[in-house]
């Protein structure tokens, strides 16, 4: 079915601010379509979604974070970006199958946890989850609400306050930068977590961070060669002391991928969360009032949050052969984009899906989980602990503050992006 979309893919304006109404008409009308911009499939019904997150022999992760226009983040594989790109026109002549493709470039990926296949997936899966057992979590929360209690200290006193700069920003940031093992001295370069550069394809080609991030990579080599004299209790180590293939310990392109995997992603989308939990609260201090007189309800809460307004839109999966998802024809080198927040709102999974409904986990279980942080075997596997810190948040923030309003200045601008959402800025009025 044709559907007048042309520009979903696209980071204008009008679709960055509010893609909602955009999501839906595709949800109804054409839930898996060929869009003409970057000639890639979008995926906007719950059920295809899944099924698609659900097969990993045949939806390459590869391009998982860079969508149809690779970027300037590392060791992009631009050529299988450009490969992919062709293999998905039907008149193009690739050189060689998506799999050889894939076969090449893997040895190059640095991020080997959110960007490989199985099996090697799987090893550093499992090797990073230990950080985020319920054990784990519950001895570090203490430290975590210090984290949150020292920044509220800072503004306490109220005011018109921009949200982000001040505590949905570094609250995360500091958090994860404690959890890999970032000494103190170097923060300053490590917590940037307000670029606009992951999925937005105007960014193409872009300079702007390459000189941060080479400066990030060798201060990392220099930690991880530090660890394996003098280990010390955080991630680094665990990927220094860990084995992998054929009891073989990790080199250093994978740790040091999965260590930039869970700075940028642990920052930057526990931020966007904060602050759309935020601007919600602003828009609903009667839901104020209820949440400081039964503060037992800010989980579900979150919940709520992370549902309705999710700051991952959503990733790509690269066709790793000619197949078909709900009888749509989907040919080999393809790329499609699973739109996680659209799925969240799908009528037919969350009833009154497009309302907010901070109890609608109380005293009940969803009968379909949440798309916010995935599914199948690339379901995020820091997940727990963003569930904690936006907790956190949230209780204390609501404990030390009377009144939170937004002020009139937001323009409720969303980052330029194809894969993340969240605001820019956020300008709060708050009285303790």
């Amino acid at each position: 079915m044709a559907c007048p979309v042309e520009r979903v893919l696209s980071v204008d304006r009008e679709i960055v601010d509010d893609p909602y109404p955009t999501w839906e008409m595709l949800r109804n009308q054409c839930p898996i379509y060929r869009e003409p911009l970057f000639n890639s499939f979008v995926v906007s019904n719950y059920s295809s979604i899944v099924e698609v997150a659900r097969r990993p022999n045949d939806f390459s992760s590869i391009l998982a974070a860079y969508g149809p226009q690779a970027q300037d983040r590392g060791d992009t594989p631009a050529t299988l970006a450009n490969n992919a790109r062709l293999a998905g026109t039907p008149s193009a002549e690739p050189s060689g199958t998506t799999q050889k493709l894939l076969d090449d470039y893997i040895p190059d990926i640095q991020d080997q946890l959110q960007h490989v296949d199985p099996p090697l997936h799987s090893i550093h899966r499992r090797i990073v989850s230990r950080w985020f057992t319920p054990a784990v979590l519950e001895s570090r929360e203490p430290q975590v609400r210090e984290i949150a209690k020292g920044l509220i200290s800072q503004f306490a006193v109220g005011g018109n306050i921009e949200i982000l700069d001040a505590f949905a920003g570094p609250f995360p940031a500091t958090v994860v930068a404690d959890t890999i093992g970032i000494p103190q001295e170097h923060r300053t370069l490590f917590l940037d977590w307000k670029e606009e550069v992951i999925g937005n394809p105007d960014a193409q080609g872009s300079r702007v961070t390459s000189d941060r991030y080479r400066k990030i990579r060798s201060l990392f080599l220099d930690f991880i060669e530090e660890r394996r004299g003098k280990p010390q209790n955080d991630m680094i180590t665990t990927l220094v002391e860990a084995r992998g293939f054929d009891d073989q310990p990790l080199d250093n392109t994978a740790i040091l991928g999965i260590l930039m995997l869970f700075l940028g992603g642990g920052q930057e989308t526990t931020a966007k969360a904060i602050t759309s939990g935020l601007r919600l609260l602003g828009e609903r201090p009667h839901l104020q009032e209820a949440l400081r007189a039964t503060p037992e309800m800010i989980p579900a809460f979150v919940e709520e949050v992370l549902r309705y307004e999710p700051p991952v839109r959503g990733i790509f999966r690269l066709a790793v052969r000619d197949t078909t998802v709900d009888d749509t024809p989907i040919p080999e080198g393809a790329l499609l984009q699973i739109l996680w927040a659209s799925g969240n709102r799908d009528d037919s999974i969350f009833p009154d899906a497009d309302q907010f409904q901070p109890d609608r986990t109380i005293n009940k279980h969803l009968d379909k989980p949440i798309l916010t942080f995935g599914h199948g075997i690339h379901l995020c596997p820091g997940a727990p602990l963003a569930r904690l810190q936006l907790r956190v948040a949230f209780e204390e923030l609501l404990r030390s503050f009377s009144h939170i309003a937004l002020s009139p200045k937001n323009e409720f601008r969303y980052f330029k992006s194809q894969i993340l959402r969240g605001l820019s800025s956020l300008h709060l009025e708050m009285k303790a």
